[in-house]
């Protein structure tokens, strides 16, 4: 497996994302895997062959935006954050505690409950961050009470990135469809709604990264 590399701009297989092309073949993985997000912001990738395509000369990143060292996972929000004023503040929190990235966090609580703190999906699951009662236990929040929603709900997806490497893309599958069915499959679950949820989310990141 190839170092991974900090990148200032999404690479093409991220931006493609976006499009909806991101996952081929029977493992349902992006052609380069996704790994954490920088505390500017920026992605880290890896890929097969070390080396990273990118879709424009206007995604390239300049030779001064990069560096050879990993820098530690975003706890600061990237320019014009996703999430509603009333919330910001809790997310910036609830990410700092948990050490990921806010755009992050903000992507995948708009994917769950788009803002809606008092959604309860047909099989139970609460909140901003649309957690199963058993899981919020097992995290000590109260998953009806938004704040303490988002902790959980930050809290779990650090420990999915934990689980599998950082591998963003097997993070998010484990937050939708459970830790167990991705540790089975080692790859994104071949489960159509896991594979939307996962490209819907990489996507939302890949867009907002290109806009700032």
């Amino acid at each position: 497996m190839t170092k991974a590399r900090s990148l200032s701009r999404i690479a093409s297989a991220l931006a493609a994302a976006a499009l909806g092309g991101a996952f081929a073949g029977a493992s349902g993985v992006a052609q380069a895997q996704v790994y954490e997000i920088d505390a500017h912001g920026r992605i880290l990738v890896r890929d097969d062959a070390g080396e990273v395509n990118w879709s424009s000369p206007e995604t390239r990143p300049r030779a001064d935006q990069t560096s050879p060292d990993l820098p530690p996972a975003a706890v600061t929000v990237l320019d014009g954050s996703a999430s509603p004023p009333a919330y910001r503040k809790s997310v910036a929190t609830a990410a700092a505690l948990a050490g990921i990235s806010p755009a992050l966090l903000e992507a995948v609580v708009w994917q769950e409950s788009r803002w809606r703190p008092g959604a309860v999906s047909p099989v139970g699951a609460i909140g901003l961050g649309q957690l199963m009662p058993g899981t919020a236990r097992q995290l000590g929040v109260d998953p009806r009470d938004p704040e303490q929603n988002l902790i959980g709900a930050a809290r779990y997806l650090r420990e999915q990135l934990n689980r599998f490497d950082h591998n963003i893309e097997l993070a998010l599958a484990a937050y939708n469809a459970g830790p167990g069915r991705v540790q089975c499959a080692r790859a994104v679950p071949a489960i159509r709604e896991t594979r939307d949820y996962v490209a819907a989310i990489t996507g939302r990141l890949a867009a907002r990264t290109l806009t700032n």
